[in-house]
């Protein structure tokens, strides 16, 4: 007989024809309300979080669920106090879309580096007005989380010849490899202050912590150089927005590209949406054409595991997240 799985979605979301690779294995049952939970969790064990700004973990809690798994690499929708405490397993999707969101990163470099936007006004207006632009050659990058995203990007910026310092929580020789390709040394945190006059472009790929929080304010961007670049695709709360806008629009620092905000979506009179130094993004860097696809494929073949009383992949240790501000320990690295 196939488990019930429980499938959240957003209010007004539709069934998508992918989660018919989960009818393969399992009974989906779609969720959109606290209501709708609460009677699904009766004969379900499993759940999968489709709509990654749920509140309904948090609003009613886990129940007598043995798994949930997010689409996504991060999990606060479900990072909650009460499913820390249990014997929940959380699983996510890790692997799937590091190397887009490098990718993003490196397109957000190129495009500031050389003067994209530029190119682009000038064809709007018929003017043809050669200019030089920087080489990516040399240009220096800080990247802070030593996570697969951040550990990713800095293997991509590298890849181009930029020189790149990866920030964790602590300092260590080794910072592990990627298929092959060694990491070396994390910079700690403590040495931010040093390394933030020395740098080009601001990579921010942390997870968020009581600890991350706010960690770039008016202090962080002030030592900054005039032309420097911040990139944001961690969390929203890692960066003050409010000290961000206050350098941007003092030519503090020279731009920004932010794909997550403090309050998604970002509202629409923001002045983010009209500066000419910022790009926006709506939380897609990590988007690609069939993601969607690939994530329940990751899903039903993690759920073949659970059936099989197997170990499940990418089992997320759920201290150090944010949990309604009880904090075990800082993940960023």
């Amino acid at each position: 007989m196939k488990p019930r799985i429980i499938v959240v979605l957003a209010k007004d979301a539709p069934v998508r024809d992918d989660f018919a690779l989960i009818e393969e294995v399992a009974v989906p049952v779609y969720v959109r309300t606290i209501e709708e939970l609460r009677a699904a969790r009766r004969d379900a064990r499993v759940m999968l979080v489709w709509d990654l700004a749920t509140t309904l973990i948090r609003d009613c809690g886990p129940g007598g669920l043995e798994w949930i798994q997010t689409n996504s690499i991060g999990v606060n929708a479900v990072a909650t106090p009460e499913v820390a405490a249990s014997k929940v397993l959380v699983t996510n999707t890790r692997g799937l879309f590091e190397q887009p969101m490098a990718e993003f990163v490196l397109a957000s470099i190129l495009l500031q580096a050389k003067d994209i936007r530029r190119s682009i006004e000038n064809q709007r207006r018929g003017v043809w007005d050669k200019c030089s632009t920087l080489r990516l050659q040399g240009r220096r990058a800080a990247v802070i989380g030593v996570g697969g995203v951040g550990a990713r990007i800095a293997l991509l910026l590298r890849a181009v010849g930029m020189e790149v310092d990866i920030v964790g929580r602590t300092p260590r020789i080794d910072g592990g490899a990627v298929d092959g390709r060694a990491l070396g040394p994390v910079r700690g945190i403590v040495e931010l202050p040093q390394l933030l006059p020395e740098i080009d472009d601001l990579v921010l790929a942390a997870p968020l912590t009581d600890s991350t929080r706010g960690l770039i304010g008016a202090p962080e961007l002030a030592a900054m150089r005039p032309h420097s670049h911040v990139v944001n695709v961690g969390r929203g709360p890692l960066l003050d927005e409010d000290a961000l806008l206050a350098a941007l629009q003092s030519r503090r620092i020279g731009a920004a590209t932010l794909d997550v905000f403090e309050t998604e979506p970002l509202k629409a009179d923001h002045p983010f949406w009209e500066m000419e130094n910022v790009i926006v993004s709506p939380h897609q860097s990590a988007d690609f054409v069939g993601w969607q696809r690939a994530a329940v494929e990751m899903f039903v073949r993690n759920l073949r595991l659970w059936q099989q009383g197997e170990q499940l992949e990418n089992v997320v240790d759920l201290r150090g997240f944010v949990l309604d501000g009880q904090v075990a320990h800082s993940t960023l690295g």
